[in-house]
């Protein structure tokens, strides 16, 4: 079998996002074949090396990826200190739960499409900003967009010294819907967005990902993807 990187080995045992299993690899907390390793070049052979993590062997799982349409009141965590609803409750009885983690964010107030899945390489490829996979959103706001703030939409969005790339804006007659997309997914962004120029936000949900609809999925339930879904996620068809 052809050899791979050493986190890119990790995440695919469902160990952590790739991001993660680097931070574990240059930490010296992962062994191959009984030697700790830091080099995150290192390759090894799945079938042949013996790579453990706090004295557990490792092996690759087989990859799922859901779609979940997240209801307001649910954090995007696998656990909560405090005991608050998280997604995770959403999935229980569910066989292949195991080892699914949340693919980005929707913050606790927020609803609509959220992945969740196995494969830490697929949920690098999807949120590393170099693919460029966009994220479109519907909101709703407390008042009317004034002329100058449509304006500013369409030109220039600057948050935190950085600027935010909006696309595909289309806005109500009333001038308080709002679906757009972005690429990124810094913490809270949509809203910041429109709490910079003064708007609360009142409902927001994320309808697609890349190519792939949240559709008629019902609000707390979930769907495994296909072959066909994953393509549309990366933007591939």
């Amino acid at each position: 079998m052809e050899k791979i990187r050493i986190a890119s080995f990790l995440a695919q045992c469902s160990l952590a996002s790739r991001r993660k299993c680097e931070l574990l690899v240059s930490e010296g907390k992962i062994k191959v074949n009984g030697a700790v390793t830091r080099e995150l070049y290192f390759r090894i052979d799945p079938q042949s090396d013996t790579v453990e993590y706090l004295g557990k062997r490792l092996v690759i799982d087989n990859k799922i990826v859901i779609a979940l349409n997240k209801p307001p009141g649910f954090l995007c965590t696998l656990k909560d200190d405090f005991s608050r609803p998280t997604v995770v409750d959403l999935i229980k009885g569910f066989k292949g739960a195991k080892g699914l983690f949340p693919v980005g964010r929707l913050d606790l107030n927020s609803r609509g499409l959220l992945l969740m899945t196995n494969d830490g390489d697929f949920a690098y490829n999807l949120l590393h900003p170099k693919f460029n996979i966009t994220k479109t959103y519907e909101i709703v706001l407390n008042n009317s967009l004034k002329t100058e703030d449509i304006n500013s939409l369409h030109h220039e969005i600057i948050i935190d010294g950085i600027k935010v790339e909006v696309i595909n804006i289309k806005i109500s007659a009333d001038n308080k819907k709002v679906s757009m997309a972005i690429h990124e997914g810094r913490k809270r962004i949509i809203r910041r967005i429109f709490e910079e120029m003064g708007y609360g936000v009142t409902d927001l949900c994320r309808i697609s990902i890349g190519n792939f609809q949240l559709g008629e999925l019902k609000e707390g339930s979930f769907k495994i993807l296909n072959e066909d879904d994953l393509k549309k996620l990366l933007m591939l068809n």
